[in-house]
């Protein structure tokens, strides 16, 4: 009955180490399932993403270099250069003529004042006219009142490149224009009252050179005339202005004749300086 006890004893605890052993061998079998598969996951290469660049854009050598050259011949030239908003194909001008005192001597605004019937007569013109084939044209009215409040003109032109004359003129014919007229004559300074107003109809008292080139406004220099010194800036601006270098020689008939003050920038707008007798100077 021991015998027979003790060797069931041994038996089920021989099966218990077997079942035992079968247990644990799979369960490390799993883990190296499980080890093998977060090694396979952690050496999988991770594909590089190739960092693509923009295609650098290619400088337009030839335009950079023909900008610095304009800017050059433009600053060595006293060409003063008007902020200009182009819209479409057409390019916007802002004109004021500024009356302004200057001692002791007699000026344009003088002369304008001389003319007026009232203070509210539109009798001045300014224009800006196309010189040569353009055939553009465009003319505003100004009373004295006007003038004295500084009243600004907006005109819009073509863009492409063109030179224009600037004018104020009395325009009595009503041909809303200047260029087609005259520059007063010389004497209308020293002419007595009763005269002057002949002198002056239908007559050009101011003018300035404008020339439009690569979509802006520019504002030739005008304070030299006489054939010597327009050959010479000829020969500065031929290439810049190409065709348009001969506006120049319409710029000397006028200004050896008129002798206006050149026009000058004021923010974005072209200012006429009109002078006028400083009234300080009556008693003198």
């Amino acid at each position: 009955m021991n015998l027979i006890d003790s060797k069931s004893g041994l038996f089920i605890v021989l099966i218990m180490v077997m079942l035992g052993f079968f247990i644990v061998k799979k369960s490390g079998n799993r883990l190296d399932v499980h080890k093998s598969s977060t090694e396979s996951t952690s050496k999988t290469p991770v594909a590089k993403q190739a960092i693509v660049s923009a295609p650098a854009k290619e400088l337009d050598t030839a335009a950079v270099q023909n900008a610095r050259r304009n800017f050059n011949i433009a600053l060595l030239n006293g060409i003063t250069t008007v902020p200009s908003v182009a819209t479409g194909n057409k390019i916007r001008v802002l004109i004021q003529p500024a009356p302004e005192a200057q001692w002791c001597k007699t000026g344009d605004f003088d002369l304008i004042k001389s003319l007026a019937p009232n203070t509210n007569d539109k009798f001045v013109t300014l224009s800006l006219e196309a010189i040569g084939d353009k055939g553009v044209k465009r003319s505003q009215t100004y009373s004295l009142s006007d003038l004295n409040a500084n009243r600004t003109m907006t005109f819009d032109i073509p863009v492409s490149d063109g030179a224009y004359g600037l004018y104020l003129c009395i325009d009595q014919s009503k041909k809303g224009g200047c260029a087609n007229k005259q520059p007063i004559p010389t004497e209308i300074w020293s002419a007595s009252p009763s005269k002057v107003k002949a002198l002056a109809a239908n007559k050009i008292f101011y003018f300035q050179l404008l020339h439009v080139k690569d979509k802006t406004v520019h504002i030739i220099p005008s304070q030299a005339w006489g054939k010597n010194n327009i050959r010479s800036l000829k020969s500065r601006l031929g290439d810049w202005m190409g065709d348009d270098v001969s506006a120049l020689e319409r710029m000397d008939e006028l200004i050896s004749k008129i002798r206006p003050i050149p026009a000058r920038l004021a923010d974005t707008r072209i200012e006429i300086p009109l002078p006028y007798n400083d009234l300080r100077c009556a008693g003198r």
